[in-house]
C-alpha cells in the first residue's frame, strides 16, 4: 500500500498526446494530480501559470530537456523535474538527468515506480 502524501500537481511534458494521457492515468493511480499544457501554452508558461508546489515530468527528448533555461526557469519557480526517457533514448536521457540533477525513469514505467520516483522528488524537495 503507498504512504498517504499530499496530492501534488504533476505537469506533464511529452512529445506525443497518448505518452502523456498515458503518464497521466499512472500519476492518477498513485493518488498525483496530473496536469497539462493548454493547447500552444510553451512549458515555461505552464509552470508560471500552475505554480509550485509542483513536479513537472519531462520527456528527455524535448527541446527543453537540453535547455539551460528552462531548468533556471524550473528552479526559479520552485518546481522540481523527474525526466523519463524511452529505451531507445534511455542512456541519453539518463545521462542528462544525472547532468542536470533530475530525477529520472525509464518508459514504459509501473506506476509503483513512477510513484516512487515521484516520492523521492517530493521528499527532496522538503
Amino acid at each position: 500500500m503507498t504512504p498517504h502524501r499530499p496530492k501534488a500537481r504533476v505537469l506533464v511534458l511529452a512529445r506525443e498526446a497518448v505518452i502523456a494521457a498515458l503518464v497521466g492515468m499512472l500519476l492518477e493511480l498513485e493518488e498525483y494530480d496530473p496536469v497539462f499544457p493548454a493547447p500552444d501554452e510553451r512549458p515555461e508558461d505552464a509552470i508560471r501559470r500552475l505554480r509550485p508546489p509542483l513536479i513537472v515530468v519531462l520527456d528527455g527528448q524535448l527541446a527543453e530537456a537540453r535547455s539551460d533555461l528552462f531548468f533556471a526557469r524550473c528552479v526559479q519557480a520552485g518546481a522540481r523535474v523527474a525526466m523519463f526517457g524511452e529505451p531507445v533514448a534511455a542512456d541519453a536521457v539518463r545521462a542528462a538527468a544525472r547532468e542536470r540533477r533530475a530525477a529520472y525513469f525509464a518508459m514504459p514505467v509501473e506506476r509503483r515506480e513512477l510513484g516512487r520516483v515521484l516520492d523521492e522528488v517530493l521528499a527532496d524537495a522538503g
